[in-house]
């Protein structure tokens, strides 16, 4: 199974807009982490949020994605890098944009294996925009142009149309697999889930 490298939040905005991760970078580099916050501090909102670029609008503890982000200002641009192979190393970013549509949410799901040093890694994603010298995060139709412009631009972008197709591109060329994210969302669903597997 391949190893988290980084996770990447942008706009990620949650309790009415009180709490935020504008554009913020994690590294792991394939090793165990720790999430440590208050309580209430936003653990749950943290590994709901993660998990999206594995299992894109899941749920988790009973809050369904639409409750627990605010997305009326702009979507929310979810990352992670994955470490694919050590010697050389290469990696895979899954992305997911989360946006409101008049139904609920909707998405758009983009996926990128890379060398080392790549100029359209993780941290290059243009997830923020500059605007009359600040940043902003990026809108639905700039992000979506990105992701369609970089599948033309390298074969090996792609941005599946559909959640079941993204999720066996992760199975099948990734080994990202989407049964064992559901057991952790199962195991962070609730105050001491884990034990339910031991």
């Amino acid at each position: 199974m391949p190893a988290i490298s980084k996770i990447r939040f942008t706009n990620v905005v949650y309790e009415d807009g009180n709490k935020r991760y504008n554009d913020e970078l994690f590294h792991f580099d394939g090793h165990n982490g720790a999430i440590l916050l208050e309580n209430g501090g936003g653990k749950t909102v943290f590994i709901q949020t993660a998990m999206q670029a594995v299992l894109p609008h899941t749920d988790l503890a009973g809050r369904k994605m639409k409750d627990t982000l605010s997305l009326e200002n702009g979507p929310a641009h979810i990352a992670v890098e994955w470490i694919l192979h050590e010697r050389p190393r290469r990696y895979a970013v899954t992305c997911v944009s989360l946006y409101l549509t008049a139904t609920g949410i909707d998405s758009y799901r983009y996926v990128y294996d890379y060398p080392a040093l790549d100029p359209d890694g993780i941290e290059q994603i243009p997830f923020v925009k500059e605007q009359s010298g600040r940043l902003r995060p990026a809108d639905k139709g700039e992000i979506h142009d990105y992701y369609q412009a970089m599948t033309h631009k390298k074969m090996n972008a792609r941005m599946p149309a559909a959640i079941k197709e993204y999720k066996a591109i992760l199975e099948k060329d990734f080994h990202i697999i989407a049964a064992e994210w559901e057991r952790i969302a199962k195991i962070n669903g609730s105050e001491g889930g884990v034990e339910s597997f031991f």
